[in-house]
């Protein structure tokens, strides 16, 4: 006859052998989780984390998923690897990998991070017909936070052909945050919206000097071509990220009238010409030192980079801040369609 306390001492024997099991073997989710974020130096908000990405890591965090596909702290492992994708600018997979914490963990605490950032990673990457759903569906959620997603929806409405609403978009904005009293956020998000305002504009005028060739570079100049005038840095991370297509574009389209007129914000002389050199960036260049006060940079009202302006053979603005192969898709369809 089995007595309780028999019972009680087997459910002890059985617990021990089963925490000397999981750490012999390993599959412990809950200690395995805490040796990782002390790896990676995990942070923790009420709804945000913070943590140490790079390649490396990234590895770690896909290792504990594969490992443990039905762990409660996978929730927050898909919040850190689409989190460390992001940081690393793959924009291509940060998108899907946002994705998948959404749809494993639908009320997840991130939800409102992943989804904004879910759409951005597909507008980054050149696919705002996929972002643009996402973006309005964060509008119908959220109609009275429009600072949150009002610069994505209006380059996604701007990049599908819906520039007129897009302009409408961008005034109603903009009227709602001044009548709301909240025009501290305007600055920031108004720099964004009057880029996208240029959008169906001719250029600016402006007259400066090919940095290599001494040549002058100016609208007219430049008209009969495709262009995109491309604002970077060596120092700025994105703009690298982005770099590979623009060097594509360039390769695959140079022949048929395309040109990039690349626009250094850098403050070191030697540094820019040593990428420029490194990279092969065989094309137009403007550079005079002066980071934000760069001429061009005050012309185009450039606060932030990667900035980019694609202007048609007329020289009228027909995109603004293009991302991964959406550029060289746009540029041939300005060539294509020019052509005819």
């Amino acid at each position: 006859m089995t007595t309780d306390a028999g019972v009680s001492g087997w459910v002890v024997v059985l617990c021990l052998w089963g925490l000397l099991w999981s750490n012999a073997t390993g599959q412990d989710p809950a200690q395995d989780y805490a040796r990782l974020a002390k790896q990676l130096k995990v942070r923790e908000l009420k709804t945000l984390m913070f943590a140490k990405y790079n390649n490396v890591n990234l590895m770690k965090l896909e290792e504990f998923l594969e490992k443990y596909p039905d762990a409660p702290e996978r929730e927050k492992v898909l919040y850190l690897r689409a989190y460390s994708i992001w940081s690393l600018h793959r924009y291509n997979e940060a998108g899907p990998a946002y994705a998948a914490l959404l749809k494993e963990f639908p009320e997840t605490r991130f939800a409102r991070l992943a989804r904004i950032r879910e759409a951005a990673s597909y507008l980054f990457s050149g696919q705002p017909a996929l972002a643009l759903p996402r973006l309005q569906s964060l509008q119908k959620d959220y109609p009275d936070r429009p600072e949150m997603y009002a610069r994505e929806l209006a380059y996604a409405l701007s990049r599908v052909g819906k520039q007129k609403e897009a302009n409408t978009f961008m005034d109603d904005v903009e009227a709602e945050l001044l009548f709301r009293k909240r025009e501290r956020l305007l600055p920031r998000i108004k720099s964004h919206f009057d880029k996208i305002r240029m959008v169906g504009k001719p250029l600016p005028a402006f007259d400066v000097k090919d940095h290599r060739s001494g040549d002058p570079i100016n609208p007219a100049r430049l008209k009969g071509k495709v262009v995109l005038i491309d604002f970077w840095a060596t120092w700025c991370r994105p703009c690298l990220a982005e770099l590979p297509y623009v060097q594509a574009a360039h390769r695959d389209l140079a022949a048929r009238g395309f040109v990039v007129f690349g626009v250094s914000l850098d403050e070191s002389q030697q540094r820019m010409e040593a990428m420029v050199s490194k990279r092969k960036m065989d094309w137009l260049h403007h550079y005079d030192g002066k980071k934000w006060k760069n001429e061009l940079a005050v012309v185009f009202d450039v606060h932030s980079i990667p900035a980019s302006l694609l202007v048609d053979r007329r020289g009228v603005v027909r995109a603004v801040n293009l991302r991964g192969k959406e550029l060289a898709e746009v540029a041939g369809a300005l060539l294509q369609e020019e052509a005819q």
